[in-house]
């Protein structure tokens, strides 16, 4: 018999020829699937129990009818045969054995040459699919390398749960087989790369970038003063200086480089160069004469704004966040650059729905120019980011670009969410898939047996919304906790309540009531960066440095955490002198002698601008002094001692990473020892006035189970919840902003802040 290099499924044998290789195979690390007759299946899952928990034992009874016994004993070993001689028993055993995952195992086994498409709704286990897969691959390909292994997924979050999951799996196979090579994958697993498509561009870049004139030290930088002085001097060259702007193109300086601006970062986040843009009929407006007039302004713009904004980054050998992977996709496309040094033999990517058609492009081309092989998951079911360009049809655009080379799946078995609960929703899925609104044409088989809740409940008047939400929110609450203090539920990262919105502000409104009734909060949503209190902490301690005569930027400093001083700064006492700064200026420095002001003063005139702002955040106790100050903030009868404390370390965790974050950009920003101090308050002047692009990062909390956690539907995707809340969803699917620019296939049709739309 031939020995499987990775797996061995048995149907219908004697377990007593079996047993012991059966035993062998499993303590070698080998993959053990098993039908057979109920005795069989209850003494294996007994006699092998480790095994059988962590999934490398899969046994299944064969059901008792003619059409079973109609099947001959085969053995399959590492899936050869199961699309030819195999078929049609594995046909049957989907509907015989639907306990049996037949998809995910054909998915798992599918031919290591093959490119691979799954379509997989929520709670299907393309997680688990993916890990096996690549453990297939790991087995079966010689000499395969983790390194030469690439993941793409859509967030942080899903980055670091695919290495978890990975690590995990590896730790398990070793600890039951104490096979040196798994050891050895756990360490090659460092290597590989699992990240988001951000940071795979920027890695690309600073490998392949030198093909179209970037460095080996390419920086990321905002861009953002950069991109938009361009665009204003551009615009300048296109108006006539004889004639009053407004009567050119209907609008004022700084709204038409808005105007531009806005369209310009709406066109890149779909996917679109410009010059893509210029090739499409704008439509006619002369009958309107400013109008038509601006609508030349703005190709024009654009047109030369491309070229110009190109070189600049060249220049700089820099790129923004938000333009690594749209510009990486662009230079494949267009054959400037060129990696086929790249050691890349597998790409995996997740969310694939939530991918644009540049994005597609760019993986297809990748994949064929170094030979490597493409497995793209996700469910158009889940498509939430079409206002970034994602579109439905992004399998279609993929088999097109593919060439007819995948091979498709679909898992249909759910896992994870209650039967009940399914079926409830699955009305709503055919009902919007009869209307045009979704693709949804098998419906999945639940096979969680737990019994769920699906509540609906309608206001009549906005106005009591709140009070209903924050019933619902207590009750859910009170339930989760009970359930855990009685075993009935575990404590994971999954026991958790969570508040689904739509929009920053209604996440914002959330999480203000939820304080407001003593309830702890996590919330996560999309908010800029540069308006944290972090950001703005750190900016009032360098005012401070920049503005040391003037008393106000004293008083501002010694209300950060930076500044740790005993005594409390008496306002009225302010009030009293505040028309003498001499004095003013005199009673602040009693309580800035107290502090390490002065020291790092000293510093700042001796030492390099980012080794003394290190100093201060290392040694200012910043994060400590922050807990204090966030739980004076927390005061009323609900706020318990154990509460503030909680809701403090979950806020001094976010000032953490966006104190993190904020160094880790000075730092790329600042030329080292020869920045000033001034330069990094011009810097931070500018981020904070105009800088909406880039968000804070996303709180996790580990074994918290009574607070609250808050974000939009974008900010939940992929994740877990014991019970969710989704408030306020009597508002309308289209927001009442319309878009700046829309795009077809062959048309552009844009709006100005007059509001009227041509095509």
């Amino acid at each position: 018999m031939k020995f499987p290099k990775y797996s061995i499924l048995y149907f219908n044998h004697p377990l007593t020829q079996h047993q012991k290789e059966l035993g062998q195979f499993l303590k070698e690390g080998k993959k053990v699937f098993w039908f057979g007759t109920e005795s069989d299946v209850t003494y294996l899952k007994k006699a092998y129990k480790p095994f059988s928990d962590a999934f490398f034992l899969q046994a299944f009874i064969i059901p008792e009818t003619d059409e079973a016994e109609s099947f001959t004993p085969f053995t399959v070993i590492d899936g050869e045969g199961l699309n030819r001689e195999y078929a049609q028993l594995f046909d049957w055993l989907e509907k015989a054995i639907p306990s049996f995952n037949t998809a995910q195992y054909r998915v798992e086994h599918a031919g290591i040459a093959d490119n691979i498409v799954v379509k997989a709704s929520a709670g299907t286990g393309k997680t688990t699919v993916m890990i096996d897969r690549i453990l297939y691959l790991m087995h079966m390909v010689p000499d395969l390398d983790m390194s030469e292994i690439f993941m793409i997924t859509f967030t942080n979050e899903a980055t670091n749960q695919m290495n978890d999951r990975l690590q995990e799996i590896l730790l398990k196979k070793y600890a039951l087989t104490k096979n040196q090579r798994y050891l050895t994958w756990l360490e090659q697993q460092s290597q590989m790369h699992i990240s988001t498509i951000d940071s795979l561009a920027y890695d690309l870049f600073k490998r392949f970038g030198c093909s179209v004139g970037f460095g080996r030290d390419l920086g990321i930088q905002p861009l953002e003063k950069e991109r938009k002085e361009l665009i204003k001097d551009l615009l300048s060259e296109e108006l006539d200086d004889g004639k009053s702007i407004t009567s050119q193109i209907g609008m004022n300086y700084a709204g038409a480089s808005k105007v531009i601006d806005v369209y310009w970062k709406e066109l890149t986040r779909k996917g679109y160069t410009i010059s893509e843009v210029l090739e499409k009929d704008w439509g006619d407006v002369e009958r309107e004469p400013v109008l038509s007039n601006f609508q030349q302004v703005i190709k024009a713009v654009l047109k030369e704004f491309e070229k110009k904004y190109t070189r600049l980054k060249l220049d700089k050998n820099a790129i923004s966040i938000n333009d690594l992977f749209f510009d990486f996709g662009h230079y494949l496309l267009n054959g400037k650059m060129d990696c086929k040094g790249l050691t890349m033999k597998y790409l995996f990517v997740d969310e694939f729905q939530d991918t644009d058609a540049t994005q597609i492009r760019t993986f297809a081309r990748l994949v064929q120019m170094i030979h490597a092989k493409l497995f793209a998951v996700g469910d158009v079911k889940q498509s939430i980011y079409s206002f970034k360009g994602a579109t439905d049809e992004a399998f279609d655009i993929l088999e097109e670009e593919m060439h007819g080379s995948l091979h498709s799946y679909s898992l249909r078995n759910n896992y994870r969410t209650c039967a009940n609960i399914m079926k409830v929703m699955e009305q709503y899925f055919f009902a919007w898939s009869r209307q045009g609104l979704l693709h949804y044409e098998e419906p999945v088989r639940p096979f969680n047996t737990r019994t769920g809740t699906v509540e609906m409940e309608y206001v009549e008047n906005k106005s009591s919304w709140p009070a209903q939400t924050m019933r619902h929110i207590n009750e859910a609450l009170d339930d989760l906790e009970t359930d855990i203090r009685s075993g009935k539920k575990k404590v994971t990262d999954k026991t958790k309540v969570a508040v689904l919105v739509r929009g920053n502000q209604k996440a914002a409104e959330i999480a203000a009531l939820c304080r407001k009734n003593g309830k702890t909060v996590v919330l996560n949503s999309d908010r800029p960066f540069f308006l944290s209190q972090a950001v703005r902490d750190f900016y009032v301690l360098i005012s401070s440095y920049i503005f040391a005569e003037r008393p106000i930027y004293t008083y501002n400093y010694l209300m950060t955490p930076y500044a740790a001083y005993e005594g409390t700064v008496s306002v009225s006492e302010m009030e009293q002198i505040k028309m003498n700064g001499a004095e003013l200026t005199e009673y602040l420095s009693g309580f800035l002698s107290q502090t390490k002001w002065h020291e790092y003063q000293r510093k700042f005139r001796l030492k390099p601008v980012v080794a003394v702002i290190k100093d201060i955040v290392e040694n200012s106790n910043v994060i400590e002094n922050f807990i204090a100050m966030d739980k004076v903030n927390l005061y009323g009868n609900e706020w318990s001692e154990a509460k503030k404390n909680r809701q403090a370390l979950i806020d001094a965790k976010l000032y953490q990473k966006n104190l993190d974050k904020l160094l880790e950009m000075i730092q790329q920003r600042m030329d080292g020892e020869f920045a000033t101090l001034y330069d990094l308050y011009i810097y931070l002047t500018l981020m904070i006035a105009t800088n909406r692009d880039e968000m804070e990062p996303d709180v996790e909390m580990t074994d918290d189970y009574t607070s609250v956690y808050i974000m939009t539907v974008h900010k939940s995707k992929g994740l877990e919840y014991d019970t969710v809340i989704l408030p306020a969803m009597g508002h309308s699917l289209v927001p009442r902003e319309r878009t700046s620019i829309l795009l077809g296939k062959d048309k552009a049709a844009w709006h100005s802040s007059r509001g009227k739309v041509f095509r």
